[in-house]
């Protein structure tokens, strides 16, 4: 079954929204690209630890040589646009640093597995991919507001790590007591 295939080589926005309370949001990546509108379900963790990698390609960047092209625009605050169809969830995504073009590349594919009906010639599932090409500026709005949506969320246990649940936490460092 062939995958579905979306190329977003200037993207108009790019960001990472919420629906939902702490502790039960939802993380969607979202790509607009003129009337193109592609929303993707993702895990906090994923979007957090894509924040930090672009994060970390730009201070590389400004080290080896210190760019205008990395200028920082304003946050992106408004909203997840709707409505929200979810085309797929993020499986894996990949990530490259353009040099000559001073941009950013990132691709996501689905978490579709292959279905195994009992016929061995044809369990192959081709995954949809999404590709986002992104300049410096951009990637450096994505990071920031990325960067607070992670923040924003529970506070963590400062003897288990753990998301702190408001209705009460039971810490497994504390052998179950409340803290």
């Amino acid at each position: 079954m062939p995958g579905l295939r979306y190329l977003f080589d200037s993207p108009d926005r790019f960001i990472v929204g919420t629906i939902g309370a702490a502790g039960e949001r939802e993380f969607y990546f979202q790509i607009r690209q003129g009337d193109r509108l592609i929303s993707m379900a993702t895990e906090k963790s994923q979007a957090a630890a894509l924040a930090e990698r672009i994060s970390t390609i730009i201070k590389e960047i400004k080290k080896s040589a210190p760019l205008a092209a990395v200028v920082n625009s304003t946050r992106d605050e408004a909203p997840l646009e709707l409505p929200l169809d979810n085309e797929f969830t993020v499986g894996a995504i990949g990530i490259a640093f353009d040099a000559a073009a001073l941009e950013i590349e990132i691709s996501f594919s689905s978490d579709q597995q292959p279905i195994n009906d009992g016929d061995e010639s044809d369990n192959s599932v081709e995954n949809s991919i999404v590709q986002v090409t992104l300049d410096l500026s951009q990637s450096l709005s994505f990071v920031t507001r990325t960067q607070a949506l992670v923040a924003a969320g529970r506070p963590l246990c400062p003897f288990c790590t753990q998301a702190i649940d408001p209705r009460g936490h039971l810490c497994p460092r504390a052998n179950g007591y409340r803290r």
